[in-house]
């Protein structure tokens, strides 16, 4: 049996076939303090986004909340003006898709600058940079050193896109997570443990 907290913050069991409901059941019971745990962290960190445009609704930018204005138009875009997101729509639907290419658009502007300011400071050199929407990951650094970077990191703190650009670097001296590893992340940010619970 698995048990996770989905990125909408939805608990999800997984159960194999051969498991009866009051056994599941049982396990969700003694698994109660630890997703409560979770949800809690969850509701303190997550930088979760609407799903439907809605004057006032909040977006995430950068660990700050800023209001969002609809505006219909002929197209659909997500613009940022500072202190308001504005959301010009031909389709009310497509905000979530409008939102993903404003990040990623900033993602691409914005994490090479940390990524090379890192750099420099750590002597590991990427052979790229690049910025997508994961699932399930931050970030990757792949076997020929090209970094790769979730554009969901826009939503938070600069002080967590920097933890993960640290970490993917690191990854370009050590490819694996035993504790070499782990001591090259801590002399760049000591503080690598509560800003990972941090990242949801």
């Amino acid at each position: 049996m698995t048990l996770r907290i989905t990125p909408e913050g939805r608990v999800k069991l997984t159960v194999p076939a051969t498991i009866s409901t009051s056994e599941a059941l049982a396990f969700l019971r003694k698994k109660e303090n630890w997703v409560r745990k979770h949800l809690l962290r969850r509701q303190t960190h997550a930088r979760t986004n609407p799903p439907e445009a809605t004057d006032g609704a909040l977006v995430w930018y950068l660990g700050k909340s800023y209001p969002l204005v609809t505006v219909a138009s002929t197209r659909n875009s997500v613009r940022f003006d500072g202190d308001t997101f504005l959301f010009h729509y031909a389709d009310k639907s497509a905000f979530v898709d409008a939102l993903e290419r404003f990040y990623k658009r900033a993602a691409e502007r914005f994490i090479p600058e940390r990524v090379a300011f890192w750099s420099e400071k750590m002597g590991l050199v990427p052979k790229a940079v690049r910025c997508r929407r994961y699932k399930s990951r931050w970030g990757c650094c792949h076997a020929d050193n090209t970094l790769s970077f979730n554009t969901a990191l826009m939503r938070y703190e600069i002080r967590l896109v920097d933890y993960v650009v640290i970490h993917e670097l690191a990854h370009i001296r050590h490819k694996h997570h035993q504790p070499s590893f782990w001591r090259v992340v801590e002399r760049y940010e000591p503080d690598w443990k509560s800003l990972r619970k941090r990242l949801l």
